[in-house]
Formats: structure tokens, sequence, C-alpha cells
């Protein structure tokens, strides 16, 4: 069984055909070890029967995961996703602005945790279409899009297409209209939206916890909650560099590991110089490596 939501003492699992509740020990929840997530919204568990209830008894081991640096501390793991082939990054064309600092941010988890990053542009009505292709060349890191609007309907089918038959998470800035696309996707479903504020221009939280939708065609849908920050957690130089293909498959530096900021004889340097790296994804790359230095 698939764990389809987590609720509190109890969870919903998903066998196939319908959903159950089940009960589960609380120590299947939190790892004593670490403080990291034990049990996540995309686990496969060993269930028992007793009486009337089910009773998780055993978690198997994570083909993937997607998780974030959880409160505390930067080696606690907060598993948001477990189990799912790719992450469905949405972001927003405008209101609020497309900020593509936080999909670097996503991707780079992503691609820790074992999944495919691909990137969501919602809003593209509130844009041109040539405005909202420039956004996505300019954010650097190069992931599969797909442009859509929640509100008028435009490149769901291409989405759909996308999800039929394969588990994704899906992952955003708080205001985006992850929700709104959902409801789109799954119609029989409550699925509650919201809008900005007024006062900060930001989203509001309305998804409170992850859960599964299951699509009729075959694969599942992990929504995730809206976030304002993405804290990654222990990463090094190197994983950070993996999301810019550019800086990942420059020439061997004359030193490594090299974090490309300082080092003599720095290969990726010396292409940011000669232009062969854009000065702009070498700043982002910079910036993701200094911001893991502050949240050290």
């Amino acid at each position: 069984m698939i764990v389809a939501e987590i609720r509190g003492t109890t969870v919903l699992v998903w066998d196939g055909r319908t959903h159950h509740e089940a009960t589960v020990p609380k120590k299947l929840k939190i790892s004593t070890d670490a403080g990291s997530s034990l049990l996540a919204v995309g686990d496969r568990v060993a269930v028992e029967r007793e009486a009337e209830s089910l009773r998780i008894v055993g978690i198997e081991p994570r083909a993937s995961y997607l998780g974030r640096a959880g409160r505390g501390s930067r080696d606690r793991i907060q598993v948001l996703a477990a189990n799912a082939d790719q992450a469905v990054i949405v972001s927003a064309a405008a209101e609020p602005p497309f900020r593509p600092g936080l999909v670097d941010r996503w991707a780079l988890l992503a691609m820790r945790g074992g999944l495919t990053p691909i990137l969501c542009l919602n809003k593209t009505d509130l844009v041109p279409r040539a405005e909202a292709e420039r956004l996505v060349r300019e954010a650097a890191t190069p992931l599969e899009p797909v442009f859509v609007s929640a509100k008028t309907g435009d490149g769901l089918p291409a989405l759909r297409g996308m999800l039929v038959g394969r588990a994704s998470v899906f992952v955003g800035h708080s205001g985006v209209g992850k929700s709104a696309l959902l409801r789109r996707l799954f119609p029989g479903e409550t699925i509650a939206t919201g809008e900005l504020s007024g006062k900060s221009g930001k989203g509001r939280h309305t998804t409170a916890s992850a859960r599964m939708y299951v699509l009729p065609e075959g694969g599942h849908v992990i929504d995730t909650p809206g976030v304002r920050t993405v804290p990654l957690g222990t990463l090094h130089a190197a994983e950070i560099a993996e999301v810019f293909p550019e800086i990942h498959g420059a020439p061997p530096c004359r030193f490594r590991p090299c974090s490309h900021r300082v080092e003599p004889g720095c290969s990726v340097r010396a292409r940011v110089e000669s232009g062969e790296i854009q000065a702009g994804v070498y700043r982002r790359y910079l910036r993701l490596v200094e911001e893991l230095e502050a949240e050290a």
C-alpha cells in the first residue's frame, strides 16, 4: 500500500483501488537518530489488520525522495514526498513574480533525491507568450518546461500527458497557483485555493500537508504545501554545480575539489571570463554557495 495522506495519529493508504485509514506507531513517524522524516506521503508500507482497523507495521526502502532541511538543524531532513519519478516545480509568470532562485533550489533538491525536475510555468495568461519563454530561457537551469494557465486551461493537456503513468510531486512558492492547477487536473477532489495577500503580494498557504491524488489513466500526484523559503541543508559546491550543466560539464580544474571561486587554475572562472559560461549563470551558482555558507 502507498501512504496517501498523514493525519496526525492516522494515515490514509491507497491499495491501488481505494483508500483506507490506518494507525501508525509513533516510532514509525519520526527518526530518533537525526530527527528526519521517517514516514512520508508516497512511502510504500506493510499493514496488518487489527479487529476492524489497519495498522502500519513497516516501511519499504525508498527509491527516491524530495526533502528539504528541517527546523533547528541543517542536517535534519524533512521528507516531503517519497518514491516519485519527477518533481514538477510550479512557478508563476506573474503575480507573484517569477523567482528563478527558488527554481534552482527545488531542482537541486529534486536531483539530490533522485527525481527529475520539470518546470511548470503557470499564469501564462498574464504575460505574452514571448515573455513567458524569455523567463524560462533566462532561468539558467535547463529544465523541461511546460507553459500552462489554471485560469484558462491552456497547456493543461500537455501537463497531464507528462503526469500519466508516473509518480509526480508538485512543489512551488506560495501563491503560484499550484492548488488551482490541481483543481483543474482533479475536478472531483476538494482542493482549497487562495489569493495573494493584498498587503505583501505573497501567497497564502492553502495546502496544509502533503496529499496524494490518483490519476484515472494511471499514475499519481503528490501535492505539497506552498513555501516561501527552501532551506537546502548540508550540501557541497559540487552538488550545487550539477544544477548548472555549463559549470558541471566544464573541464577539470587544477585543484579538486574546487569551489570555482578563488582557487587558481579554475576552468569554470576561465570560461566565465571568456564568455563560454554566462555571467548570470555563474552569479546564481555563487549565490547558492554563499547562501549555504550563511545557513551553516
